[in-house]
């Protein structure tokens, strides 16, 4: 069991705050996409803000709303309010229209301005989401799934990969150390032997980097085990932290 001491207070944070966009993006019914630029949007804008008291929800809100226009993804401004205020206070009445809801609202469009402004109008991410569904795709012909693999289709497989890579964005450091191409490849590495899945061909680890290398020149194994080592440990660390978030509440 990893201990939460080895995690600093402000990723402690940022790991709850994430689950929380998480959470409303998926009520929102925002992508895959939409959500990582969101997360994108909040972690770097919240690094910048780490030393002031500004309210991280309301930033977790706003960074939802900047990447739905953004990634052109419609989303109704009073949806988003109604969504990000009763995820974050479920025992709470739906909002009426009222001077509650318009100081919500007033407060995210100053807050999208300000934001927009740190941020020095750059809007434009380099997602592995495009690589990784690629790389699958040309891979699918090559996998052999046999009756004993928990996993009936490559559509399965697919989306087992893009919830894993949805959830390297609670920690933006992995997302920027590494290039979208190895994180995609390394994903699929990881699906691959978590589900015993066999590439017709590849006998033994040494000879999985040669389906990668088709994809990237520049991935070697120091890189793929670099990705999935950091990627078990955010897993270890945001249970971790969002168990103890959730004891904390219940009492």
């Amino acid at each position: 069991m990893t201990s939460l001491s080895t995690i600093t207070d402000d990723e402690k944070k940022r790991y709850v705050i994430i689950s929380y966009m998480f959470e409303c993006a998926a009520k929102l019914r925002l992508s895959i996409v939409t959500t990582a630029s969101a997360a994108v949007i909040y972690h770097k804008c919240s690094r910048y803000l780490e030393k002031s008291d500004f309210d991280q929800y309301t930033l977790a809100a706003t960074a939802l709303s900047l990447a739905s226009k953004y990634e052109e993804e419609h989303v109704k401004i009073r949806d988003l309010i109604n969504i990000t205020y009763r995820t974050l206070h479920p025992n709470q009445p739906h909002l009426r229209i009222s001077n509650e809801y318009y100081r919500l609202r007033n407060t995210l469009v100053d807050c999208e301005l300000f934001l927009i402004r740190i941020l020095g109008f750059h809007f434009q991410f380099n997602h592995p989401n495009k690589y990784l569904l690629h790389y699958f795709d040309t891979l699918s012909n090559w996998i052999t799934i046999t009756p004993s693999t928990p996993i009936k289709n490559n559509i399965n497989l697919i989306d087992i990969a893009m919830s894993i890579l949805q959830d390297t964005y609670y920690d933006y450091t992995l997302i920027k150390d590494f290039s979208p191409q190895h994180i995609a490849i390394a994903i699929i590495y990881l699906v691959i032997k978590t589900y015993a899945l066999d590439i017709p061909g590849v006998t033994n680890e040494d000879e999985h980097i040669q389906w990668m290398k088709v994809f990237s020149s520049t991935i070697t194994n120091d890189i793929l085990v670099q990705i999935i080592t950091r990627i078990n440990t955010l897993y270890k660390h945001v249970e971790r932290t969002l168990e103890h978030s959730s004891l904390t509440k219940s009492h």
